[in-house]
């Protein structure tokens, strides 16, 4: 009995060894998990960073670039609206080409910008709006006027997706806020109410 005794006690010894080094490794697993979800969760935050601070700014810098040409289509036609040789010398024709200078100017700023554009659709309408955009500033270059209402348009198809991936980044967010807010305060279990006795007397 006494050496059964004995070689239970080294077998318990190694059995309490073995189960520490697995709690160990079971630990350690968890703590990489857990790293590696951080820094997934890092790095998908810094890109959505970097995404919505290029969504805003492409979206403002195409707002100027459509209100210049709404500018330049103007000053266009002022000056070929504009009667005689005296009105036309009034600087009609300087603030046409002022406009155009200036509208030239923001549409590079949205060429430049383009690159920083996460998302393809995004983007593929972008380029579609910039080329749009260019040609029909050729065409005010030969004095021909452009229909505003279909610039309107145009330019929709950038801002109505760019609101739209906007609200995405901005729900994803707050979904993730709201699953690390109840994973940190989990609601407490529910108990169920027992059916109450019946307590009548029966004659």
């Amino acid at each position: 009995m006494e050496g059964w005794n004995f070689w239970w006690g080294i077998a318990a010894f190694f059995l309490g060894g073995l189960a520490t080094q697995l709690n160990g490794w079971l630990a350690y697993r968890r703590q990489r998990k857990d790293r590696a979800d951080d820094a997934a969760d890092a790095l998908r935050a810094r890109q959505e960073e970097f995404e919505l601070q290029h969504l805003v700014a492409f979206n403002q810098l195409v707002r100027n670039a459509v209100d210049k040409l709404y500018d330049y289509n103007g000053a266009v036609r002022w000056d070929v609206t504009s009667q005689g040789a005296a009105s036309r010398g009034s600087g009609t024709a300087q603030r046409r080409e002022e406009a155009g200078q200036a509208f030239e100017i923001e549409l590079s700023k949205v060429t430049a910008e383009l690159g920083f554009i996460l998302a393809d659709d995004i983007r593929g309408a972008a380029a579609t709006l910039v080329g749009y955009m260019a040609e029909r500033a050729g065409l005010l270059h030969t004095s021909a006027q452009i229909h505003l209402v279909e610039l309107a348009h145009q330019a929709d198809t950038v801002y109505l997706p760019i609101g739209e991936r906007v609200r995405s980044i901005y729900a994803g967010r707050a979904s993730v806020a709201l699953a690390a807010a109840g994973s940190r305060h989990p609601a407490p279990p529910t108990r169920s109410r027992p059916f109450p006795s019946d307590h009548r007397i029966v004659g």
